[in-house]
């Protein structure tokens, strides 16, 4: 057996060799269909990790949202505060946050469009993100109509990153739903976080500055964020704070809301299901061309095959040399399609501000995906081959 499986492996790389450039459009082909994969990975990769940069910063053990909520990516319907009372009664509760969050425009200082952004606001003797830069700037955003702007925002947000990063302020009116007219804020510093699919960048306010600037009172919560008391059963608490609420609001864990914003941007919104679909289309694209190249070899070589069976070389033979074909191939191809993805990541990366990394995981993931090709064309070569009778491929 060992001596069967070590020919069929010489077999495969010779004729491969012997085919030689031959082969190029179809590996060629094969590459392209990894670069799909890969390129399909990477947009998803982005559109949930960039959906989750806000939750994952957020600080808390609970979150209480309103009845109607469903996702952050837009601005959450609100629920009383009086609930946060109520919740922190709950036997297990340490504390309890308020946190503001709408979906706004602001006025392009330099060619007065608007840019679309999200305005986040909480109390900064109570602080409920963990990102340096914000925690180092609290001070300053008790002042009057502060703000802080994400480094990270697009394009429209530049000049504006530009100027703050030399030492400057910028003043920026905002399209506010319940003022008469535009207020303005004053953008003092920066921090990182990171755009998403829907949003183009962020401000971040406190609790007062949000009131002033958009007059939506502050009794009117986006999300609630509670710390449990250390040793506390996490979802016996979450239970009891659900059963005091009521139908008034939901409460979910940390990695309860974090699964749900992934969740939704997956399965729900249409960019998640085209992206699903892009990942199959690629998938099925590879196994076509693999398994044309596979059709190529077995016909080339069908003489070959037909005296080896009978010489009595079995089925197995046969299926372990097509594999070991597809395997070659399908790695041939792989390895280039790295560099190229890694090329276009950093130039889509650039473009969008959304994080494009070529991980671990999403090789891992592309390369199971080759498997697959392979395994799928390999399938029917096998097919092809056992069709073929000895006597009739002489004739």
């Amino acid at each position: 057996m060992r001596i069967a499986t070590a020919f069929s492996t010489r077999l495969a790389i010779r004729q491969l060799r012997h085919i030689g450039l031959r082969l190029f459009g179809t590996f060629s082909g094969i590459c392209v269909a990894i670069v799909l994969v890969f390129a399909q990975a990477g947009f998803m990769n982005a559109l949930v990790g960039s959906a989750l940069n806000l939750p994952r910063a957020l600080q808390a053990d609970l979150f209480i949202t309103g009845p109607q909520f469903e996702t952050m990516a837009y601005s959450p319907p609100w629920f009383a505060r009086s609930l946060m009372d109520k919740a922190l009664a709950v036997p297990g509760v340490a504390d309890a946050r308020p946190f503001y969050a709408i979906i706004s425009q602001a006025r392009n200082p330099y060619d007065g469009t608007a840019m679309s952004a999200r305005f986040i606001a909480f109390d900064p003797s109570r602080p409920v993100l963990d990102l340096p830069e914000v925690m180092q700037a609290l001070p300053y955003l008790k002042l009057p109509d502060a703000a802080l702007l994400d480094s990270r925002s697009r394009r429209k947000f530049i000049p504006i990153i530009d100027r703050l990063e030399n030492g400057g302020e910028q003043r920026l009116y905002l399209q506010s739903p319940g003022a008469t007219l535009a207020p303005e804020m004053r953008v003092i510093g920066l921090y990182g976080l990171g755009p998403d699919f829907t949003i183009d960048g962020s401000f971040i306010f406190s609790d007062l500055n949000y009131y002033r600037l958009f007059q939506l009172p502050l009794d009117r919560l986006s999300l609630g964020l509670l710390t449990i008391e250390p040793g506390a059963d996490l979802l016996g608490v979450r239970n009891a704070v659900a059963a005091a609420l009521g139908d008034r609001a939901k409460v979910f864990t940390h990695a309860e809301f974090i699964a749900g914003e992934r969740d939704y941007f997956i399965f729900q919104t249409p960019i998640g299901i085209i992206l699903g679909f892009g990942l199959a289309v690629g998938i099925f694209i590879g196994a076509v061309f693999v398994m044309q190249a596979l059709y190529s070899i077995i016909d080339m070589n069908i003489s070959e095959y037909a005296v080896l069976r009978a010489m009595g070389y079995r089925d197995m033979f046969f299926i372990a040399l097509v594999l070991q074909i597809a395997v070659l191939i399908g790695v041939g191809a792989f390895i280039p399609s790295i560099g190229i993805t890694a090329l276009i990541y950093e130039l889509v990366g650039d473009a969008t501000r959304l994080r494009f990394t070529l991980s671990l995981d999403i090789v891992g993931t592309v390369f199971l995906a080759t498997i697959v090709m392979g395994s799928v064309a390999v399938l029917f070569a096998v097919r092809k081959l056992r069709r073929n009778n000895p006597l009739d491929l002489f004739g």
